[in-house]
């Protein structure tokens, strides 16, 4: 009985430390790609909580590290990345795409068999 006892204790305090790690929330970070801010060089790391100032007409390309995908914040803008949101069209509301999310980064491979004639051994 007492193995029993001590699996069931395991597995009940196994269950409630991932409660509690879902419940707490994810910070995110971003990295800057591009931008024509003076303050937000090329590198800069950005927290979920940090403050963005962006004069009038200018624009910052980010990394969103947690998810991989990248983001356009055009200017005048006061606040943080996430609390970002861009005017869209009815279209852009229904299909969810929008200006301010990029493509992907990354690479794709060709599913035909690569052409080994012209190699030169």
């Amino acid at each position: 009985m007492t193995k029993i006892a001590n699996v069931k204790t395991a597995i009940i305090l196994a269950i409630a430390a991932c409660l509690v790690a879902s419940a707490s929330p994810a910070l995110a970070e971003s990295e800057v790609l591009e931008s024509d801010i003076p303050g937000y060089p090329v590198g800069t790391t950005i927290g979920d909580e940090t403050r963005v100032i962006m004069p009038d007409e200018s624009k910052m390309r980010i990394l969103i590290v947690t998810t991989g995908s990248t983001k356009t914040l055009q200017g005048p803008y006061e606040g943080t990345i996430p609390n970002y949101k861009e005017e869209r069209s009815w279209w852009e509301r229904i299909t969810g795409r929008s200006k301010e999310t990029d493509a992907p980064i990354g690479a794709t491979r060709g599913i035909l068999p690569r052409n080994n004639d012209n190699v030169q051994q």
